[in-house]
């Protein structure tokens, strides 16, 4: 099928950029290298050389390397259904309109380190072995929907606000990324944010994938209608943040002792245990006393030196209850987070 293509010579489509003229073919095969370092192009400030043209080569097959880096494209580039069968570089460059590869095929690294997206870069279903768009910036939509990398890399990427990355039944090895990066700019899908989780743990970006896992968990919350499952969601997030911060459980037991103690306080639970009886009367229990109380009946210990008055010893039950699942909970969430 490809050997019935139309053939068309590199050196045909540069002549057509260097003179400005639109670059439309489809079905073809392009045999040549594509490098613009050969054109005498005009430069803007960033010395990045001035394309005018529209370049569309869809459904085709170019034969030799595409040097299309530092380049500023003005108009659409639409290499959609498009193979690349060498080297594709287009690192540095500048796509003032739509950049369009939707299904094409880099059967070699496709370089876009450095590239500025203005508008949509579209990636869908596009095939790679490895993607490098490090240091890229996207100002609007990168879709890589239904697309098939091995690596991709997106360290340092920079996504504008109001922009976001598609990766909906995208298929990869691993992504270098991190989460800060794409954290706000990803659209809620479970599970895209599930894969993100196990791609962070098998780069051992630990860091990382709990913050995924926790922001998949905050969202799924806010989305959820059924009551139980919410009040589930609830529980989970302020005892231990959906099992990867046990700082929320510190917070929650420091809360609970701090319930208590104010409880014991102004209901004068506490009395002083004394040796002399006329001591204990006169005796005052301070804030701190009942802090102190409130402390040891969490952590399951009885104090010494107060007694509880009778009526609130149920208090003192659930407490230490309490106390013990919130220690159990804490032990786990924090082996979960920093055995591993």
């Amino acid at each position: 099928m490809v050997d019935t293509l139309l053939m068309v010579k590199a050196e045909e489509i540069l002549e057509k950029i260097e003179k400005g003229k639109p670059v439309e073919y489809e079905n073809v095969i392009i045999y040549g290298d594509l490098d613009l370092h050969r054109l005498d192009l005009p430069l803007n400030r960033a010395k990045q050389k001035i394309v005018k043209s529209i370049i569309k080569i869809e459904y085709s097959v170019i034969k030799g390397d595409v040097f299309f880096d530092h380049a500023a494209f003005a108009g659409l580039v639409d290499f959609d259904g498009t193979t690349f069968t060498r080297a594709a570089n287009f690192s540095g460059s500048h796509f003032h309109e739509d950049a369009g590869f939707s299904d094409a095929q880099f059967q070699r690294e496709a370089n876009f380190t450095r590239s500025h997206f203005a508008i949509d870069a579209n990636f869908s279903r596009a095939k790679f072995n490895d993607a490098d768009f490090g240091r890229a910036r996207f100002d609007t939509f990168l879709y890589l929907t239904n697309a098939k990398v091995y690596t991709l890399n997106l360290s340092d990427a920079v996504f504008s606000e109001g922009s976001s990355i598609h990766l909906k039944d995208f298929n990869f090895s691993r992504i270098v990324v991190r989460w800060n990066i794409i954290k706000d700019h990803i659209p809620f899908n479970g599970s895209v944010y599930l894969t993100l989780t196990r791609n962070f743990r098998n780069l051992e970006q630990f860091e990382d994938q709990d913050n995924c896992y926790y922001q998949y968990r905050k969202e799924k919350q806010a989305l959820s209608h059924k009551f139980f499952p919410k009040i589930f969601d609830y529980l989970a997030w302020f005892s231990c943040g959906y099992g990867v911060r046990p700082s929320h459980t510190i917070l929650l037991s420091l809360a609970i002792i701090l319930l208590f103690a104010g409880i014991f306080s102004a209901g004068d639970a506490l009395q002083p245990i004394a040796a002399n009886d006329h001591l204990q009367v006169k005796a005052i229990v301070s804030q701190s006393d009942a802090f102190y109380f409130s402390s040891m009946e969490f952590l399951g210990k009885t104090p010494q030196n107060f007694s509880i008055v009778e009526g609130y010893e149920v208090l003192t039950v659930i407490e230490t209850l309490l106390g013990w699942l919130l220690m159990a909970l804490f032990l786990v969430t924090l082996s979960r987070v920093m055995l591993r």
